[in-house]
């Protein structure tokens, strides 16, 4: 049975005050607002982001055990990506008008991941900061770095970053084709 908490003072119950939480949340910029056709994002194991889509309709993706994604219930507005484990996974977010968005999620596991892994993929991130398409994660013991772009320059980019770091970092980055 779940547990209700009020806060009489105020005639609000815990349920009452979610939504005023996601607002709270909303105006001090905590919730990333997704825009653009394609966005990629890094994750830890346990862990669950909101992130804010403009005229949302609905999210989808392929089923799996270690990344999911769903419609945050309290808004309709905002999705969520969770991990349980380490994995990739691409969810597509359909918008009122037709449009969709690609998100990727690279979840890391906190328990096996070092220190020096951590720090490279910090490194790493940095240098990828300017494509919001694209990240980096720890998965399979390396720095993996997971995305799309759109031009071949771009998709050197991460070739010369797999060159320069050689076995300890491995790039899945991907060239995108303009649908048609």
């Amino acid at each position: 049975m779940p547990v209700e908490f009020h806060l009489p003072q105020f005639g609000l119950s815990l349920a009452m005050m979610k939504p005023l939480l996601f607002v709270a949340l909303l105006s001090l910029n905590a919730v990333e607002v997704l825009s653009g056709e394609y966005r990629a994002v890094t994750i830890e194991t346990g862990q669950r982001r909101i992130f804010r889509v403009p005229n949302l309709e609905t999210i989808t993706g392929s089923s799996g055990r270690c990344v999911e994604e769903g419609l945050d219930g309290e808004t309709m507005e905002a999705i969520w990506i969770e991990a349980s484990c380490e994995g990739v996974r691409t969810s597509m977010v359909w918008k009122k008008d037709g449009t969709r968005m690609h998100v990727m999620a690279c979840a890391e596991d906190v328990e096996t991941r070092t220190s020096a892994q951590l720090k490279l993929r910090q490194q790493v991130q940095k240098e990828v900061k300017a494509h919001k398409s694209v990240t980096a994660c720890v998965r399979n013991g390396r720095v993996e770095v997971w995305g799309w772009v759109k031009s071949e320059e771009e998709m050197a980019t991460f070739t010369a970053l797999e060159k320069k770091h050689r076995d300890t970092v491995k790039s899945f980055v991907e060239v995108v084709v303009a649908e048609q």
